[in-house]
């Protein structure tokens, strides 16, 4: 029987093409952004990943956007200012953080707009834009991708607003192709499920590494890993991973470097380089950076997934697709160790009893 999370994973090509026939509420936040000197996005968790994503499309469009976390941003406070604009994203509204952020940002005055799911208890932004149904599973994935494209659809909106009519046709053209490109990720799945049985069977510890826009699909992945499978995994900023975390790396250890074109390329070879040297095995999604590193994958245990291959899609779009395969592979290796991918783990007393000390 097929998990909430893997139904949900595979809904999402589906998902986008309805959210692209819908642009009314986007249009609506870029026409209240535009006049933002900076516009501030909140989030916890993988809507916190979302965020990031969102600050990257913002900046690509010329706003002077920052990202930061739910809790941070109530407890640890940048200052608001009255021509501010603040995004708060959440899967559900439910969230002790998320609500509170949406309460700083009402009670200072300020433009604040909400990113979350159908059927979402948030109250109180000015503007809500909702994404897809609520997901069915706890280990959230099509709300994640929910959110990034409503993002993107803002800053295609804000740079028509400002402009920039090129850059718009570019992000609204990628927008486009992302349906098809996830499908042809989705037809590969089995795979995404070789390599998470591997890692399985030889108890590696995983590792994910990216750079720029999908410096945070790392530790998103890392997070659906242990949200799903209950792994040791983690996810590093790329230039963070050489400056310590890869004396740590072990040869059994299975890295999974994000690759796409991007200023990162070069240093993403010199990571790939000392990597074959201290042998750990290496699943890379995406492209090989250059023509050296791309003969690395002929060594056994190295192994390429291409996501976007010979498709000029703008990088702050590409997490969108990036993140598809590291969502399947959470969903294997939970199959694979034979753990409940959607209960974060309820279904188990400890865990349950757990979650009554605190409110999420």
């Amino acid at each position: 029987m097929a998990t909430g999370l893997y139904r949900s994973i595979h809904t999402q090509p589906q998902a986008v093409r309805e959210l692209l026939t819908d642009w009314d509420g986007p249009t609506q936040a870029a026409e209240k952004l535009v006049h933002s000197k900076r516009v501030l996005l909140a989030g916890i968790g993988t809507s916190f990943h979302a965020t990031i994503v969102g600050e990257y499309l913002l900046r690509l469009v010329g706003i002077d956007a920052w990202a930061q976390r739910s809790f941070e941003f109530v407890n640890y406070p940048r200052p608001l200012h009255s021509d501010d604009g603040v995004i708060v994203v959440s899967h559900r509204g439910s969230k002790l953080y998320g609500n509170k952020a949406v309460e700083r940002a009402v009670s200072a005055g300020v433009l604040t707009i909400g990113i979350t799911g159908k059927n979402s208890k948030m109250q109180g932004p000015e503007l809500i834009i909702e994404t897809v149904e609520q997901d069915p599973s706890s280990t959230h994935s099509i709300s994640y991708v929910g959110a990034l494209t409503r993002l993107a659809q803002i800053a295609t909106r804000l740079a028509t607003l400002r402009g920039q009519s090129g850059l718009a046709a570019r992000l609204e053209q990628g927008l486009a192709q992302l349906p098809v490109l996830m499908e042809n990720i989705l037809a590969r799945e089995d795979d995404v499920r070789q390599i998470a049985q591997e890692a399985v069977a030889h108890h590696r510890r995983i590792y994910f590494v990216g750079a720029g826009p999908n410096a945070f699909t790392a530790p998103e992945g890392a997070l659906k890993a242990k949200e799903a499978a209950y792994v040791t995994t983690e996810g590093f900023e790329l230039e963070q991973a050489i400056h310590g975390p890869q004396v740590a790396f072990e040869t059994e250890d299975l890295l999974i470097p994000i690759s796409v074109k991007g200023p990162a390329q070069p240093r993403l070879a010199d990571f790939l380089l000392a990597t074959n040297e201290i042998g750990s095995r290496v699943w890379l999604v995406g492209e090989a950076p250059d023509t050296q590193t791309a003969e690395l994958f002929n060594r056994d245990g190295w192994t390429r997934f291409a996501v976007c291959d010979g498709v000029d899609l703008l990088e702050e779009l590409t997490p969108l697709v990036t993140v598809v395969p590291v969502q399947l592979l959470a969903e294997f290796l939970a199959e694979a160790r034979s753990t409940n991918a959607d209960s974060f783990r309820v279904d188990q007393e400890a865990y349950k009893r757990a979650g009554t000390r605190f409110r999420i």
